[in-house]
């Protein structure tokens, strides 16, 4: 089987976790590049898979990912960068006929993001918008609950998270 080859855009505070999730993925996906405007945000993401799956794995870095996109063979682009910046990034790289994970929010407005959606089936590409909060264990743990029918017949269900998203937390990462 041929490993999908991924590049992440963004290497800010998310992109760990996309990062992550192609080291559990390895024998189907693996990491060729990153790019971010600050090179040495990508060349950290690059070291750290490396480093994370004890190979010498040459991961190449980017400061411009149109330059990315031009000079590698890339299956799926994950697009990790400020939300404001996604329908841009995302539609150049679907142009390119490159499939698209994006972190959410997908986009800033309902037009953008229709304008997303009619650029991937134009393009025959996928586009997905990263859930990854289905993942974490009492998700999870709720699913299997749900599947094993302890609850009985559901009728009606609410679910909020209270998380809070003050200054500080969006000053973590210039």
């Amino acid at each position: 089987m041929n490993k999908l080859k991924f590049a992440i855009i963004g290497c800010g505070r998310i992109s760990y976790k996309h990062v992550e999730a192609l080291i559990n993925n390895k024998v189907g996906a693996e990491l060729v590049c990153t790019c971010d405007i600050v090179l040495d945000k990508a060349k950290e993401k690059s070291k750290e898979y490396s480093d994370k799956l004890n190979e010498n794995i040459q991961v190449k870095v980017y400061s411009d990912y149109k330059k990315m996109l031009e000079n590698e063979d890339i299956d799926v682009v994950t697009i990790a960068t400020e939300s404001g910046y996604h329908p841009e990034i995302a539609m150049y790289c679907m142009n390119k006929k490159k499939n698209v994970i994006v972190e959410k929010p997908m986009a800033l407005s309902i037009d953008d993001a229709n304008n997303m959606i009619k650029c991937a089936k134009d393009n025959n590409v996928k586009l997905c918008i990263s859930h990854q909060n289905r993942f974490n264990v009492p998700i999870q743990k709720l699913r299997k609950a749900i599947d094993e029918n302890r609850f009985g017949r559901l009728i009606n269900g609410t679910a909020r998270i209270l998380w809070n998203r003050n200054m500080n937390y969006y000053k973590q990462a210039p």
